[in-house]
């Protein structure tokens, strides 16, 4: 089963929105089904930003539709789903909200991807410790781990998705920590990179500390870059041209070679943070080769209309796309193929 987590150092990175499309591509890719089912959780409790994307606010209210990431955290499942027959396995995908149809499939395959939002009732969800403070082995982390990760493993889903809060909140690194591939969304700035960084640089200490170095692996992927060529700012007394510059800047920035950290540190850093998506998108992985990519382009571009709309890129027809939204198609389909590339499929 893939495991992925979409991460953000800070909020307003596009992270669900970059969830949202490159679920898309990988749908069409790896093509699931109701019995072999995508799911996507949300695990920002705080923020939701995929239940409110897929209109799911008012089913995980108070857990009256459907059970919410919170309830199972908090209510212990005791189903053996290893050993667990098909109507069992069944009922459980049947407890998540069916989102196929937000991915372009049609009503007939809404099942084949599924959905498990966070409850936004602050009363009915007061039990639940999503600060950690109760730490890593407690009974709440123990119920994520089995009644969702090893839950949707042993049910056949083909692939779980987490939709992480923001930082170093506990969830986000319970959501790490559940998953093989974690993809970095990260706004070009200054802070974003700092940030961003210097969380990479824990993730794999902790990872080596833990003896799980190798297991996971980490795409940088910048987004809401912004494409318009030769954009050119007078900084620190020198003309830089952007985006040229940035994608430049990242890369050292990125760089091993440029790290403080012991050679171990350094090492693990150079096979586990991936910096792929700083390249131009191949040839052969455009879904629109006449799009207009160029050697700079780099990460996820600014998406004019996301400004005013989210929207999944891949469902529209190539007549509602514009030059923009087209390039970014081919972005997504560059990380999911990423994303494929690098997993292990534990």
């Amino acid at each position: 089963m893939l495991k992925v987590s979409f991460y953000s150092y800070k909020g307003g990175s596009g992270r669900s929105t970059t969830a949202w499309n490159t679920i898309e591509r990988l749908v069409k890719l790896e093509k699931p089904t109701a019995k072999e089912p995508f799911v996507i959780v949300d695990t920002d409790t705080e923020s939701a930003g995929s239940t409110f994307l897929y209109k799911a606010d008012e089913l995980f209210l108070k857990d009256n539709v459907y059970p919410s990431v919170q309830r199972r955290m908090t209510k212990s499942d005791d189903t053996n789903y290893t050993d667990a027959s098909d109507s069992d396995k069944e009922k459980f995908f049947k407890s998540m909200y069916p989102v196929g149809t937000f991915f372009g499939l049609p009503e007939s395959e809404e099942k084949a991807v599924l959905f498990v939002g966070a409850n936004l009732d602050r009363n009915s969800a007061k039990d639940v410790d999503a600060t950690g403070t109760s730490g890593d082995d407690s009974e709440q982390m123990q119920n994520f781990h089995n009644n969702i990760t090893q839950a949707c493993k042993a049910c056949g889903a083909k692939a779980l998705f987490f939709d992480t809060p923001a930082g170093t909140q506990f969830l986000a690194r319970k959501s790490i920590q559940e998953s093989e591939i974690i993809v970095c969304c990260m706004r070009p700035t200054s802070q974003f990179r700092q940030g961003t960084r210097k969380q990479l640089v824990s993730f794999i200490q902790t990872d080596i500390e833990k003896k799980k170095i190798g297991k996971r692996k980490y795409i940088l992927t910048p987004t809401a870059v912004c494409v318009d060529p030769n954009q050119k700012f007078i900084f620190g007394g020198e003309e830089r041209v952007y985006p040229e510059k940035a994608k430049i800047e990242i890369k050292i920035e990125f760089s091993a070679d440029k790290m403080q950290e012991g050679e171990d540190v350094k090492r693990a850093f150079k096979e586990n943070v991936l910096l792929d998506m700083l390249e131009p998108t191949p040839v052969d992985m455009k879904k629109y080769p006449d799009s207009e990519d160029s050697e700079s382009v780099f990460g996820i571009p600014e998406i004019k209309r996301f400004k005013w709309f989210e929207a999944c890129l891949g469902k529209l027809s190539p007549a509602e796309l514009s030059p923009n939204d087209k390039m970014a198609v081919n972005r997504y389909e560059y990380l999911a193929k990423m994303i494929l590339k690098y997993c292990q499929r534990q």
